[in-house]
């Protein structure tokens, strides 16, 4: 970049502009993720960090009646967030609604979709390549998801970046939604931070 240059805003997270969807993190499939503890407090730090900047949340349950509910410890504390169930795969369908209805109440319409959750080359990976094709900007936080095995893994953030989906770290989607130290809720994030125990 030139001296002087001003990064293309495009490329990075914006709070007002962005909403977050955790994927399928539930009783009975999180157990045989591979380091899916880790994967579930990704998860956790960013449902937190989304709430610090206001960025509206979606959590989607796969065929619960068969597979549970979200897992409670996601749920702690933030027990009245959304949650749509599904049947296919891709939950862009239920993005989108929840665009939808979001962008009725909003004088800044939601352009961008950060997900995480699981599996890495399923569900989020069907989601992520769905919305690209709407035409939604969309990122993935790639430590805060996970499949049984670690190629599958693997394999699913590289195709999703070939298509053009942004590979992020979820500390880099916090710190992006915050945007500068001089946020005024720049203090919690640093204290969210500090105490993240993976």
């Amino acid at each position: 970049m030139m001296s002087g240059e001003r990064p293309n805003v495009s490329e990075l997270l914006c709070a007002d502009n962005c909403c977050l969807v955790l994927i399928d993190l539930q009783e009975r499939l999180l157990p045989v993720i591979r380091q899916g503890e880790t994967v579930l407090a990704v998860c956790q730090f960013l449902r937190q960090a989304a709430a610090i900047f206001s960025v509206p949340t979606l959590l989607t349950e796969q065929y619960p009646k068969g597979l549970g509910p979200v897992v409670p410890a996601l749920l702690d504390g933030a027990e009245d967030l959304p949650r749509m169930s599904k049947l296919r795969f891709s939950a862009a369908r239920e993005v989108l609604q929840f665009l939808e209805e979001q962008n009725g109440v909003r004088s800044v319409p939601l352009t961008q979709v950060c997900l995480a959750g699981i599996e890495t080359h399923v569900c989020v990976l069907q989601t992520a390549l769905e919305l690209r094709r709407e035409g939604l900007q969309v990122f993935v936080a790639a430590d805060g998801t996970g499949s049984r095995f670690e190629t599958d893994r693997t394999l699913g953030l590289q195709r999703m970046s070939a298509a053009g989906v942004q590979v992020v770290a979820a500390e880099s989607a916090a710190f992006e939604w915050c945007g500068t130290a001089e946020h005024p809720r720049f203090r919690e994030l640093s204290q969210l931070v500090r105490h993240r125990g993976y």
